[in-house]
């Protein structure tokens, strides 16, 4: 497109007050875990759909991204590990994105043979999230179907002493909320983000939802001697962009945040763009503007593709369908979902709410 067009584009979007958007990248729907509210390998299509993009192609979209001034690139799956070019990829996005770009993964960190903490790091890798959600390896193995937290817990460790800004996501559960809490008393002693996710009506989670939801309000409650005094931790200190806030309860080396979807979904400034595996973009939840960069990539036109996604996301402000469910994320990372063109997806939430009142930025960049 052209260049004055591109600085128009762009100009019209930082001064929306978005905050700018990254790349969210599904790199396979591919896990050798199975977690119960997850369970990638009871889907009809599990890795059928797989026809994944290259090294090259997440080089040339980092570059056309980081054209558009993008400085975050996240990786996830499926496990993102089990593609053997993993480290390829990260270093394309890092040379792509540039200096001081934000590479990140989730991950479960019970790592394949051969691959490191510090291998990742060496590729350009700068922050992990690893999945957590007990520490009892019995306990977690029925959580996840395998796996180990032991191992989980020395890639934790690993990638701490190497520098790397890490979080730990743990969903959940009415049945384990002891071991819930359990995991988020690492953050006592360690500098890590703990983030509980409340568990979200969709997927194989349905199937879950109405015995083991348990909502925000009720941990808070019964953390409330944590959280007593604690201070909040501000987002470019965690490197974040997700709904709620991170407290650092007095004398705690890390802290503790909530993703709370499920009962708390007003977030109105969603900035990510998710492409799943076949190179599908995706600005928008609620409404499909979703665009298929591969014959962009091959007819070198990643430009147009990414001024429709920046106007798709400018457009969000004035459609009604979103009522402030801006993060919802509606299993939209693979393949498997064929949307017709314009059509709201509806989603399984909690009641509506009405649409939050935006809020300017403040200069740190956070609503």
């Amino acid at each position: 497109m052209p260049l004055a067009q591109h600085r128009a584009l762009a100009a019209a979007f930082a001064a929306n007050g978005r905050n700018h958007p990254y790349l969210a990248l599904t790199l396979n729907s591919l896990c050798n875990l199975d977690c119960v509210f997850c369970k990638p390998r009871c889907m009809p299509d599990y890795g059928h759909k797989d026809r994944p993009l290259t090294v090259g192609d997440y080089a040339a979209i980092a570059t056309e991204a980081g054209a558009w001034q993008v400085r975050k690139a996240h990786c996830s799956g499926g496990e993102p590990t089990l593609r053997a070019d993993i480290l390829d990829v990260i270093a394309g996005l890092a040379a792509g994105l540039g200096p001081d770009a934000a590479i990140g993964m989730t991950s479960h960190g019970n790592l394949r043979r051969g691959l490191t903490a510090e291998k990742l790091a060496d590729a350009g890798l700068t922050y992990l999230n690893l999945s957590l959600h007990s520490l009892d390896p019995t306990r977690s193995a029925a959580i996840m179907g395998g796996g180990d937290p032991r191992v989980t817990r020395r890639t934790l460790d690993a990638a701490l002493a190497l520098g790397l800004r890490v979080k730990i996501n743990c969903v959940l559960q009415r049945s384990y909320v002891a071991d819930a809490f359990a995991v988020a008393e690492l953050a006592r002693e360690l500098p890590v983000a703990v983030r509980l996710v409340e568990l979200q009506n969709i997927g194989p989670a349905q199937a879950l939802f109405d015995t083991e939801f348990i909502p925000e309000a009720e941990v808070r409650d019964r953390l409330h001697e944590w959280f007593a005094g604690a201070g909040e931790v501000p987002r470019d200190e965690l490197g974040v962009r997700s709904p709620g806030r991170y407290l650092r309860p007095k004398g705690w080396a890390g802290s503790i945040g909530f993703i709370s979807n499920s009962s708390c979904a007003t977030c109105s400034d969603a900035n990510r763009i998710k492409i799943t595996p076949t190179g599908v973009a995706r600005p928008c939840i609620l409404h499909n503007r979703d665009i298929p960069l591969k014959p962009h990539l091959a007819e070198g036109t990643l430009a147009d593709a990414f001024a429709h996604l920046f106007r798709s996301m400018l457009d969000r402000d004035a459609n009604d369908a979103w009522q402030g469910f801006h993060y919802v994320d509606y299993d939209l990372r693979w393949d498997r979902m064929e949307r017709p063109e314009g059509a709201p997806v509806p989603l399984p939430l909690l009641p509506t709410v009405t649409k939050a009142p935006s809020r300017a930025r403040t200069a740190g960049g956070d609503r």
